[in-house]
């Protein structure tokens, strides 16, 4: 008998670990609420410690991962005071969710580095979650968006977009983004699913998933969806034959869906030089301007809000060679160059973009060679997910500055990180049976 209740308290403790370790995933559609997120991911952050402390070591496939990430903070971090900030500022909860969130996007590579869990099931969990609630929410969205009563989901733009599926987070871009990402992963586990009823499953979530998406007239969000599903299509027949019918079939489906929720007009308003875009242009031509005034340094990590001239007075320094913005002027707020490269090459220069891309680089090669030596169906799914991830990312920086965008980095960080943590455990295993 008490052989039996130390099971079972066994393995309650078990599951709830893991669903304590995959929660972030529960909460990256209420950023209304931004507490639920941040607890989340700061209890994963403490437990990383707690194990750290316990074991002093993380894996051997991080390191080189978080090296690069290292250096990227301690630059940022040099930048950030170099150019006339304050302490008490950089510690503020203000600047930490907007200009600073960057510093908080990535605390998840280093917790999930220390091996003191099984990476295969928290992955399992954390995939289940996103599913699950990313499907409810836009069961709900669909009701509303069909029914006109717009209670919980979706908010209307009289300007330019109608009808969004917000979910419960402030911006639809923020929804957009995470439903491209889901919706890729949910393409992924269709294709690689060899049981049929389970791949049923997986089709009517990425339906909704794609509904979703495409109910939150998020134009960048749209673009980075097609763009990662080429990629992922590609990758998973390596055939031109079935990769064009599959693709095919993929707009096909589209259409119907783009058609009702109105989103085709989101795709024209693309082309259009006014609203929107007209603004994109004028932040893109205030980040290059300020590039070209620091090209190497920046003008300062966190600067780039600070700046409201358009003369861009108070730069200190050699213009075109370092020059950096030192005025004692800071505006904590969600504006941003609609650009992360941008963004970054005009706050951190060329020095820091090329740390940050690196970094992406070298993760996108860890899993890419994961992939290749992978044996299982189930890790197959997660290293093409883990990709496919990293290419949503870069296609949508192109448009927003997705590179420290809480909601989007979240999701992202804990995959790639889950990836690289897999990838290592898996070779380990390799080495075992040899």
């Amino acid at each position: 008998m008490s052989t039996l209740i130390k099971t079972i308290r066994g393995y309650w403790l078990e599951k709830i670990f893991y669903f304590v370790l995959a929660s972030p995933a529960l909460f990256l559609l209420v950023n209304k609420y931004p507490y639920f997120l941040v607890l989340s991911i700061l209890i994963v952050v403490f437990l990383g410690l707690i194990f750290l402390l316990y074991s002093r070591k993380i894996t051997s496939y991080h390191y080189p991962v978080l090296l690069v990430l290292t250096l990227i903070y301690i630059y940022f971090i040099i930048s950030y005071f170099f150019s006339g900030q304050y302490l008490s500022n950089f510690f503020s909860y203000s600047f930490l969710r907007t200009d600073g969130n960057f510093f908080f996007c990535y605390i998840l590579f280093f917790a999930l580095a220390i091996p003191f869990f099984d990476y295969k099931k928290v992955t399992d969990y954390y995939f289940k979650f996103l599913f699950f609630v990313f499907s409810v929410f836009s069961v709900i969205g669909i009701i509303e968006f069909l029914s006109g009563y717009s209670v919980f989901m979706i908010e209307t733009d009289p300007a330019q977009a109608g009808k969004m599926f917000m979910g419960l987070n402030i911006a639809h871009n923020a929804t957009g983004s995470v439903y491209a990402l889901v919706s890729i992963f949910a393409l992924i586990f269709f294709l690689e699913e060899k049981v049929k009823k389970v791949k049923i499953l997986y089709s009517i979530v990425f339906l909704l998933c794609a509904a979703g998406l495409f109910l939150s007239k998020s134009r960048g969000s749209y673009i980075a969806f097609f763009g990662a599903a080429i990629f992922v299509l590609w990758m998973y027949f390596k055939s031109i034959k079935k990769f064009f019918l599959t693709l095919s079939i993929l707009i096909v489906i589209s259409i119907p869906v783009l058609w009702v929720t109105h989103a085709f007009e989101r795709f024209i308003q693309i082309f259009q030089t006014e609203g929107t875009a007209a603004v994109r242009l004028e932040l893109w031509k205030k980040a290059w301007n300020l590039f070209s005034k620091s090209p190497v340094f920046g003008v300062g990590f966190g600067r780039f809000n600070d700046i409201r001239s358009v003369l861009y007075e108070n730069l200190v320094g050699r213009e075109g060679v370092l020059a950096v913005f030192l005025h004692p002027r800071f505006y904590f707020d969600f504006s941003h160059a609609h650009n992360s490269y941008l963004q970054f090459l005009a706050e951190t220069g060329v020095i820091g973009l090329g740390l940050l891309l690196f970094f992406w680089c070298l993760c996108f090669q860890t899993i890419f060679k994961a992939l290749k030596l992978a044996k299982d169906n189930y890790s197959k799914k997660v290293f093409l997910a883990g990709l496919a991830s990293i290419v949503v990312l870069f296609i949508l920086s192109f448009t927003e500055n997705y590179f420290s965008a809480t909601t989007i980095m979240v999701c992202a960080s804990m995959i790639v990180s889950l990836c690289i943590g897999l990838a290592w455990q898996e070779s380990r295993l390799g080495d075992k049976n040899c």
